[in-house]
């Protein structure tokens, strides 16, 4: 039975070039010889890739560093952002910071209609409005959606007049174009139309509540799509919807009293979904059973309801018509 040879004789033969037999043939110490040129030869030829390999791994390392080199910062401040709904303080010591002013009759710089001084230990603003002539002071800016505060006071007249004029426009005249907040005495929060405005209806508070006089009074005017609604005195007073327009500035009335005013903010507010118009019909559950919404489409088509199509579908379903189906012919 010959005998084979083994695997690392086959490499040794490689290496060496020499024949297995001879490698059978010699004596030991031939053989220890062999081995040793061998496994030298075997490291000299693995060490040129060792080299390979690391002079690669350097290379991708170098690159690397080269990649993570960090890239200069550039200047970029960050801007704050305005809060768009931010409560505003329309009262600064300069007047025609927020307001302009509308009088009947010029005034003399001696007799200012309207003009802010600092009262009390804490020096707060107090705007002053002497009643006449008559006129407003309205807002540079003009509002839609917002939230007005407001304190005030007469000094001595119990039958005090004035007004808060809201989506007032810009007309020089007695009375302009708005929705009036009446802040007279007996009526503090009623509201009706001024000028040429408009609403779905008029609005009377319940009387007196306003407080007694030389005595702060404290205002609330919610406005949202047309829709107003006030409050004196933490009390419900007027409300109104559909105003026209929706949207002005707003004004203080001088109106022949002499009255104070401080602590006018306001604040924005988000918009809300616009209101019906008065000739459209708004549809209750009971009366639609659902909800009656309709499609809008062009004058003189036919138009459907949620519930009719309902009704035509119901009716297919129900009829005694047999469907039919195309069948597979062999």
């Amino acid at each position: 039975m010959s005998q084979r040879p083994s695997q690392f004789q086959g490499r040794v033969s490689t290496k060496l070039q020499l024949p297995i037999f001879w490698l059978k043939c010699r004596p030991v110490h031939a053989v220890v010889l062999a081995l040793v040129l061998a496994r030298t030869s075997i490291a000299q030829d693995a060490t040129p890739q060792q080299n390979v390999v690391s002079d690669g791994a350097r290379s991708i390392a170098k690159n690397s560093q080269t990649e993570r080199k960090p890239v200069a910062a550039v200047d970029d401040p960050i801007v704050p952002k305005k809060d768009e709904f931010a409560t505003v303080d329309l009262l600064t010591d300069d007047l025609t910071q927020n307001w302009k002013v509308f009088s009947s009759v010029p005034a003399t710089q001696d007799i200012p209609i309207w003009r802010v001084i600092r009262q009390g230990d804490d020096k707060e603003l107090i705007l002053i409005c002497s009643g006449e002539p008559k006129g407003f002071l309205y807002t540079t800016e003009t509002f839609s959606e917002f939230e007005l505060t407001l304190e005030w006071k007469y000094p001595k007249d119990p039958d005090g007049n004035s007004g808060v004029l809201v989506y007032t426009q810009d007309e020089p005249r007695i009375w302009p174009t708005s929705m009036q907040v009446q802040l007279h005495q007996p009526k503090a929060g009623s509201i009706f139309p001024s000028g040429d405005g408009m609403s779905d209806h008029s609005s009377e508070a319940d009387a007196d509540l306003a407080r007694p006089v030389d005595t702060w009074n404290e205002g609330k005017i919610i406005s949202q799509s047309g829709r107003l609604r006030v409050e004196v005195n933490g009390r419900k007073a007027g409300e109104v919807s559909g105003a026209k327009p929706s949207s002005g500035s707003i004004a203080l009335q001088s109106e022949g009293s002499v009255v104070l005013f401080r602590r006018i903010r306001v604040r924005k507010l988000p918009v809300d979904a616009p209101e019906k118009n008065g000739n459209e019909t708004l549809g209750s559950d009971a009366d639609s059973g659902c909800c009656e919404s309709w499609i809008p489409v062009p004058s003189g088509l036919l138009r459907w309801s949620v519930n009719e199509r309902g009704g035509r579908a119901a009716a297919r379903r129900n009829s005694k018509v047999t469907p039919t189906f195309q069948r597979n012919r062999r």
